[in-house]
């Protein structure tokens, strides 16, 4: 019931405690910051080509040990019962935030999970990828088109004692829809990228040559444009178990770790899309690639 209350309180953008985190505790020093954005394939989705969901958990977790991210960003997480508790399953010392309404079945899709040891949620929310933003699972930016919204959450960073702002999303596939929503996240972003350092993470089914991308990076008129870690990074590159090595080409990632913020300097010591496969026919965990970076400021 705890829980239930507290991600009901996420709809209307209070500020929240959350439990434990919320307790008077020693900052910590300053420290870089893992950040990983990964769509994780909804549970139902193509299972003559990928393993099913039980066996990609036991991925994902490998995965997410091997990475050991402070701030994830997961996509595509199906409104069925169990999936973001079976994922909090494979992410120890994590608790998550998506949207939930009492009268409505859960809609995770793009979900924010987080080291409870580190961050202290401060404040969250969300929004929706439409004309109409403030209305639940409202659409209307193309035809046809999914309910897609933007998860947010101000914290704490224990680690240097420092507020900043992270939020996750999944933009949908159907043109015009990327083009459309990312001047409203740009409008939505801006106030807090005029104060709060920003890490903004998703499937933007948008890659570098597309016009969503490009008003994501180039458009300055709400006072700030987002940098992709992947061009901060001095090496980006790929962590994989393959032989022979498997081809990737940077030019078609559509998943992006992106940063703002007024005042602050990012930078990425590392930028890397995970191309490991697993079980006996050796495949992927998803259709899309995992991507970590490790950001300071």
């Amino acid at each position: 019931m705890k829980r239930r209350v507290a991600l009901a309180l996420l709809l209307s953008g209070l500020a929240l405690g959350c439990g434990e985190d919320a307790e008077d505790e020693a900052p910590l020093p300053p420290r870089p910051l893992s950040v990983m954005t990964f769509n994780v394939l909804c549970s139902v989705c193509n299972p003559s080509e990928y393993d099913p969901w039980e066996a990609r958990l036991d991925y994902f977790a490998d995965l997410f040990a091997r990475h050991d991210p402070d701030l994830i960003g997961l996509q595509e997480i199906t409104p069925l019962a169990g999936e973001v508790e079976s994922l909090l399953a494979t992410l120890p010392g994590r608790k998550a935030l998506f949207f939930e309404q009492e009268d409505w079945p859960p809609y995770p899709d793009a979900a924010i999970f987080y080291r409870t040891s580190r961050f202290r949620v401060l404040e969250q929310g969300e929004y929706w990828l439409s004309p109409t933003p403030d209305v639940p699972r409202s659409t209307g930016f193309a035809k046809p088109q999914l309910p897609r919204l933007v998860v947010w959450a101000r914290l704490l960073d224990k680690a240097g004692d420092r507020e900043m702002f992270f939020a996750s999303t999944h933009f949908d596939n159907n043109s015009p829809s990327q083009e459309l929503s990312a001047p409203l996240v740009l409008e939505r972003t801006a106030p807090l990228a005029q104060t709060l350092p920003v890490v903004f993470v998703g499937d933007f089914n948008s890659q570098p040559s597309d016009a969503a991308y490009a008003t994501l990076t180039t458009d300055a008129s709400h006072g700030f444009v987002f940098q992709n870690a992947y061009d901060l990074a001095p090496k980006p590159g790929i962590v994989e178990n393959q032989d022979p090595d498997p081809s990737y080409d940077p030019a078609d990632r559509i998943d992006h770790v992106f940063v703002a913020g007024a005042g602050v300097t990012w930078t990425a010591s590392s930028w890397a899309a995970d191309l490991f496969v697993y079980g006996d026919k050796r495949r992927y965990p998803s259709d899309h690639f995992a991507v970590v970076t490790t950001l300071d400021r």
